[in-house]
């Protein structure tokens, strides 16, 4: 083989190589892109339905006792912990042991609380850099439990019997009966740069147990 001809079949080569290396990559970035979209979505569907059904009971008292329902308790730190009701976070009680009284400590005492958040402190405070982590609230020691990675945003918005918006349910939460959620999805943060955008669900939840 002359000069000529090596360099010709180096050249050949190199390009179907980097043809190849191309091919790779591109079902390699699509494979990658298609396993995070089904994560999210996975995380986004369970998230809004441990979240729908858990409102749905709230205010539940099978003794019709009085006290349940919905509640604002911002404060961080004991005895609140940051269980707020407003536009970014939910908290309501219901009386799953019958005994007629919010149990915050003992057995099956967390089953009488009702709280999401992301994005939160064990003491209740706001997370000074966001892990997109959906909490639920919990009376043991660990009290804001891990439930759903990758929410990136977590909105309520609250309705009265007639279906009007409460525009300020933190002073009114004995007037709510639907509650609004919408759900936000985002990729993990080392496949952001794969152009994966978020992925939304919104739902509303009538409180069946509250109210007329």
């Amino acid at each position: 083989m002359t000069l000529v001809e090596i360099l010709v079949a180096m050249t050949v080569a190199a390009v179907i190589t980097a043809a190849i290396v191309m091919l790779f990559q591109t079902h390699h970035r699509i494979a990658m892109q298609q396993e995070e979209t089904t994560l999210m979505q996975q995380e986004l569907i369970a998230a809004t339905n441990q979240i729908a059904e858990e409102l749905r009971m709230c205010g539940y008292s099978p003794t019709n006792a009085p006290g349940f329902g919905f509640m604002h308790m911002p404060s961080t730190g004991k005895p609140d912990y940051g269980r707020g009701t407003n536009a970014t976070s939910v908290y309501c009680s219901l009386d799953s042991q019958g005994d007629g009284k919010i149990d915050e400590s003992g057995s099956g005492s967390m089953r009488d609380h009702v709280g999401f958040r992301i994005n939160v402190l064990n003491s209740g405070e706001s997370k000074p850099e966001p892990d997109n982590v959906l909490r639920k609230y919990d009376t043991g020691a660990v009290h804001w439990q891990p439930l759903c990675t990758n929410i990136g945003a977590l909105q309520f918005t609250y309705f009265d019997t007639r279906g009007d918006v409460i525009p300020d349910p933190a002073d009114r939460t004995g007037d709510i009966r639907m509650v609004e959620m919408r759900v936000t999805a985002t990729p993990s943060p080392d496949r952001q740069a794969l152009g994966i955008g978020n992925r939304t669900l919104t739902t509303r939840v009538w409180c069946r147990n509250i109210g007329p």
